[in-house]
């Protein structure tokens, strides 16, 4: 086809247009229905483009990645400042966990791991004190760190408590989740926004369909080429703008000519949208071993591990006290210790609460005395240590109790469904947002494209 017969219009009279119809009437008819399927269609593959493919495929700046996963980063920022911001905060997670159930749950695998880290860290930091000790003294102080150490899990969740601030950056951990698994936000668009783009899919051969009765028109008056690409362009940017339009707004229901009643659909379905929506944060992102892996090996470990030894600390200097009673009383039953002879030498002393009432029986005995400096880089190197430790002692019932203690999806439905119609809005709204003018965009351009072609055949048809 030559440009200059592209272009041409040729004005036909009414008769002509009327014999125009008699003689084509079966191409005149299928123009609504190739403009439906133009507007279906193009709603299909902008759909598709939007989450495929995954990496770039092209040369240089010619080629193509999917709009979601190019724009991934951007997505998510806006997407979990969203969801931190206004539905759920660490302090309200944190402020969920009972201390003492937690503690009951991981009490066996928790005395083991105590153990471990004091026989290593009295040996690394009191290496003659603790080698010299007998081992029945040894056992006494690692049990009696082992129950220090269920009341210590309920005042590190105390303490966790007030500062969850300052160790835990709940915005960064949901960052991070989403970035690391983008399936995740493709399935949060696909199954939270399925009734949206099934909309869109419909409204694609709604629209379309109508707009190609008026092509119709046009072409019996105008009779010109051009005007096939211009109409696919239009029905595929009025298909895309108007059902993107009819998803948000309006925000309240509202009659239209007196008749049509319509309510925005991601509005209207924000029960069953707060539904799905939280049921996917709460099991792919944010979840009681995902919590907790946040917790422990973010990017504050640091700064937990100065609140646990904080914790540690107060519990060792606490407990080193009532330490000193105890092994006085238990020492006499200790048949060994008894027919060694250090029960005359006052063994309980060796573990009082400061250096003075430790460092002379136990001078007594080895010769050597507990430095009661180092308690604090002990408590220190004890944090670190526990802080490791403690994600895979929070496996199994202890996770199971999290996750029911939690109640993310239970706590997002509430908040979200007491939202304002704004403010539901915009918990998902930026993120397709962000790119609807590129989905409107690419909606037009395959629109073009199929009018383009849509001239060939009816020329082909005609002639």
């Amino acid at each position: 086809m030559q440009w200059s017969s592209f272009f041409s219009v040729n004005v036909q009279s009414l008769p002509e247009m009327v014999d125009d119809f008699a003689e084509h009437w079966w191409i005149y008819s299928t123009m609504p229905l190739i403009a439906a399927l133009i507007g279906y269609g193009t709603k299909i593959v902008a759909i598709k483009m939007m989450f495929r493919p995954h990496k770039f495929i092209g040369f240089g700046a010619f080629g193509w990645q999917g709009i979601v996963p190019k724009r991934a980063p951007e997505m998510v920022e806006v997407l979990c400042s969203t969801l931190t911001g206004r539905l759920i905060s660490a302090q309200e997670i944190i402020d969920r966990v009972d201390g003492a159930e937690l503690a009951a749950l991981i009490e066996r695998p928790l005395r083991i791991e105590v153990a471990r880290i004091i026989k290593g860290v009295a040996a690394d930091y009191q290496p003659a004190a603790w080698n010299l000790l007998p081992a029945p003294a040894r056992d006494l102080v690692v049990e009696q760190a082992q129950r220090a150490a269920l009341d210590a899990v309920v005042a590190l969740t105390e303490s966790l408590t007030d500062h969850i601030d300052e160790v835990f950056d709940l915005q960064t951990m949901v960052t991070r989740e989403f970035l690391s698994d983008p399936d995740t936000l493709e399935k949060m668009f696909l199954e939270v926004g399925r009734r949206e783009f099934a909309f869109i899919r419909r409204s694609g051969l709604v629209f379309g369909f109508a707009i190609g009765l008026v092509q119709v028109m046009v072409w019996l008056i105008f009779r010109s080429p051009v005007m096939m690409p211009l109409f696919g362009l239009f029905t595929g940017w009025f298909t895309d703008w108007a059902a993107l339009r009819l998803i948000f707004n309006p925000k309240e229901p509202k009659k239209y000519l007196g008749v049509i009643k319509w309510h925005g659909l991601f509005l209207k379905n924000r029960i069953p949208v707060s539904q799905e929506y939280a049921v996917l944060i709460a099991s792919r992102v944010l979840t009681a071993d995902r919590l907790v892996r946040g917790l422990f090996n973010g990017p504050h470990q640091r700064e937990l591990v100065g609140l646990v030894a904080t914790v540690v600390e107060d519990a060792v200097r606490t407990e080193l006290g009532d330490l000193d009673r105890f092994v006085a009383t238990q020492v006499n039953e200790l048949q060994i210790l008894g027919d060694l002879g250090f029960g005359k030498l006052g063994i309980g002393k060796l573990l009082g609460a400061a250096a003075r009432p430790v460092s002379a029986p136990l001078r007594a005995i080895t010769g050597v005395g507990l430095d009661a400096m180092q308690i604090a880089p002990m408590s220190h190197a004890a944090a670190t240590e526990l802080v490791e430790a403690l994600p895979k002692l929070l496996d199994g019932p202890a996770e199971e109790y999290l996750d029911r203690a939690l109640g993310i999806r239970e706590l997002m439905v509430e908040k979200m469904v007491a939202m304002t119609p704004e403010e539901f809005e915009g918990v998902l709204r930026p993120a397709f947002q962000a790119d609807e003018r590129t989905l409107i965009l690419v909606g037009a351009v395959l629109g073009f494209l199929v009018g383009d072609l849509q001239v060939v055949v009816m020329e082909n048809l005609v002639h």
